[in-house]
C-alpha cells in the first residue's frame, strides 16, 4: 500500500505501524511488549487528526505529518510535565529529548503536579524499585505479564499521577511469583527499576 509521510510517498506492507516508518519520539512503546498509546509522545497528524504512531497501522492513501509546529509544542509540553513530576536523572534519552525540544520545565513556575518523593524500595537482593523515577509507561507490568514472562508479579496500582507499578497488594517481591528474570529492568526507560549492583 502507498501513503504519504511529510509529503513523500512511501510503500509499506499491510499491518505496518506508523511508528515503524515515521520514527517519532516515543516512551511507552517497546518492541517486546504490547504497551501502546499511553505516553502520547509519538502522536502524528493523519488527515487532520492526532493519532499515536505506535498503535496506528498504515492505510492506503494516508497523509501523515510528523513534525508540525503543533506536534512540537505538544511534545515539548509533555516532556516538561514529565520533568516536573518525575526524577529523570537516570533517563538520559528523555533528557536528550527534552533538550532537543527546547523544553523549559521552569516556565511553569511553582506549579505542583504531584512530584513523587517516595524512597527506593529494597526488598530483594537483585534490584531496586524507585518510583520517584517512574513515568508510568507500564512496560515493566507488561513484560512481567502478557508481554514476555506471564508471571504477573507486577501490577499497576493507584490513580492519576500517583499510579505506579508494584507487586499485587504492595507485597514484597519475594512473596510474589517473581523469578527475578530481569526483563522488567531491561524494558524500564528511566531507572525506576535497576540492578542493586549499580548502587553505590
Amino acid at each position: 500500500m502507498r501513503l504519504k509521510v511529510n509529503g513523500q510517498e512511501v510503500e509499506v506492507q499491510e499491518g505496518t505501524l506508523l511508528l515503524e516508518i515515521t520514527d517519532p519520539p516515543h516512551l511507552c512503546y517497546h518492541p517486546h511488549t504490547e504497551t501502546r498509546g499511553l505516553c502520547r509522545l509519538c502522536l502524528v497528524e493523519v488527515d487532520g487528526r492526532l493519532l499515536p504512531a505506535c498503535a496506528t497501522q498504515a492505510q492506503e492513501g494516508m497523509e501523515v505529518r510528523t513534525d508540525t509546529e503543533d506536534l512540537r509544542i505538544l511534545r515539548r509540553t509533555l516532556l516538561e510535565w514529565l520533568a516536573l513530576t518525575t526524577d529523570l536523572s537516570q533517563a538520559p534519552s528523555l533528557l536528550e529529548l527534552l533538550k532537543a525540544h527546547q523544553g523549559q520545565p521552569q516556565r511553569w513556575g511553582s506549579v505542583s503536579l504531584g512530584r513523587r518523593e517516595r524512597k527506593p524500595i529494597r526488598d530483594n537482593p537483585f534490584f531496586l524499585r524507585d518510583y520517584a523515577k517512574c513515568v508510568n509507561c507500564r512496560r515493566c507490568v507488561d513484560a512481567c505479564g502478557d508481554g514476555i514472562m506471564g508471571v504477573y508479579a507486577l501490577t499497576l496500582e493507584g490513580r492519576g499521577l500517583m499510579a505506579h507499578p508494584t507487586p499485587p497488594l504492595d507485597r514484597p517481591l519475594p512473596e510474589t511469583p517473581c523469578v527475578f528474570c530481569g526483563n522488567c529492568i531491561q524494558v524500564c526507560p528511566t531507572g525506576a527499576l535497576r540492578p542493586l549492583s549499580m548502587e553505590v
